[in-house]
C-alpha cells in the first residue's frame, strides 16, 4: 500500500510540472527521465486533442501548388519533399479518405504530378511524394494558378465541388513571382476557393498575400529557411481544418478541363464562378 501511494505522490508531482510549463525541474536523474517521457506524451496529446474533428467529419479537395524553380536547388527541394509527406500524412490522420490531394509543380511552366483521382489512396499520393523529381526554371506563379484551375478544379480532374466540397489551394513558393498571381488568385477565392500561401526565403510577403484568402494571420506563412518547414505543419494543419468547416467553404467546379500539361499565357474562360 505505501509503494502505491508513493507512485501516486510521483505521478501527481509531474503533473504539477506539466501544467506550469515544466518551470519546476527536478532535482534527480530518475525524476528527469521521467518527466522527459512525460513531457513527450503530453505533447502529443495535446496535438492529438486539437487535431482531433478538427474538420467536423467534412470532406475537402486539396491542391498543392509547388514551386521547383533554379533558385530552389536540389537540396531545397528535398525539404519540401519531406514537408508535403508530413503534411498530407497529418491532413490525412484528421480528415480520412475524405480528404484527397492534387499537386503540380511549376517553374517556367506548370506540370501535373497527380491529380485529385489518380490514387485511390493517400498511401498512393505520399509515394508519388517520395519519387518526385525536382524539375527548375523560372518563377511563374500567375500560369501555375491558371494551370490549376483550367485543369485540376474541374469534375473531370475528380473535384467535388458541384457536391459542396471545399476546394482548398496551397501555394507554395520561394521568391518574386516573374508573372501576376494576384488575378487568378482573385479568380479562385471569388469562387469560393480558400487558397493558403507559404514563402519560404526570398519569398515577397506582398505577394503571399495577394494570393492568400483572408483572414491573413490563417492562411499566409512564412519560414526563413526550408529547413524550417515542418515547423508549420501543424498550424497549417489547423488553418485547413478551418477553412473546410467555414460555411460557403464549397465552389462550382469547372466542367471542362483542358487536357495535358503546360498552360498558354491567356487564362481563358473559367466556369468556377458558375
Amino acid at each position: 500500500m505505501l509503494l502505491i501511494k508513493k507512485a501516486e505522490l510521483r505521478i501527481t508531482y509531474i503533473k504539477v510540472e506539466l501544467c506550469n510549463s515544466f518551470k519546476v525541474w527536478t532535482k534527480t536523474t530518475f525524476w528527469h527521465q521521467t518527466q522527459s517521457i512525460f513531457s513527450l506524451v503530453f505533447t502529443s496529446v495535446l496535438q492529438t486533442l486539437s487535431f482531433k474533428d478538427c474538420a467536423q467529419g467534412l470532406a475537402a479537395d486539396i491542391y498543392f501548388l509547388v514551386d521547383s524553380s533554379w533558385s530552389m536547388g536540389e537540396e531545397n527541394f528535398d525539404h519540401v519533399r519531406q514537408f508535403l509527406y508530413s503534411l498530407i500524412q497529418s491532413l490525412h490522420q484528421v480528415g480520412g479518405d475524405r480528404f484527397i490531394f492534387a499537386l503540380v509543380q511549376y517553374n517556367s511552366r506548370p506540370e501535373t504530378e497527380f491529380q485529385l483521382n489518380t490514387y485511390p489512396t493517400t498511401q498512393g499520393v505520399l509515394a508519388h511524394i517520395k519519387a518526385m523529381p525536382y524539375r527548375g526554371g523560372g518563377t511563374r506563379t500567375g500560369m501555375g494558378l491558371e494551370f490549376l484551375m483550367r485543369t485540376h478544379l474541374t469534375t473531370a480532374s475528380g473535384s467535388r465541388a458541384v457536391d459542396g466540397v471545399a476546394q482548398v489551394v496551397v501555394v507554395l513558393t520561394d521568391g518574386r513571382s516573374q508573372d501576376d498571381a494576384s488575378e487568378p488568385a482573385q479568380v479562385l477565392r471569388l469562387a469560393g476557393v480558400e487558397v493558403f500561401a507559404v514563402g519560404v526565403q526570398n519569398a515577397v510577403d506582398l505577394e503571399l498575400r495577394e494570393m492568400a484568402s483572408e483572414p491573413h494571420d490563417t492562411h499566409v506563412f512564412s519560414v526563413d529557411s526550408f529547413l524550417n518547414l515542418q515547423d508549420i505543419v501543424q498550424d497549417l494543419v489547423v488553418g485547413l481544418c478551418g477553412a473546410v468547416t467555414r460555411p460557403g467553404a464549397g465552389s462550382v467546379a469547372n466542367e471542362s478541363p483542358e487536357a495535358g500539361g503546360g498552360s498558354g499565357n491567356k487564362m481563358g474562360p473559367v466556369s468556377l464562378l458558375y
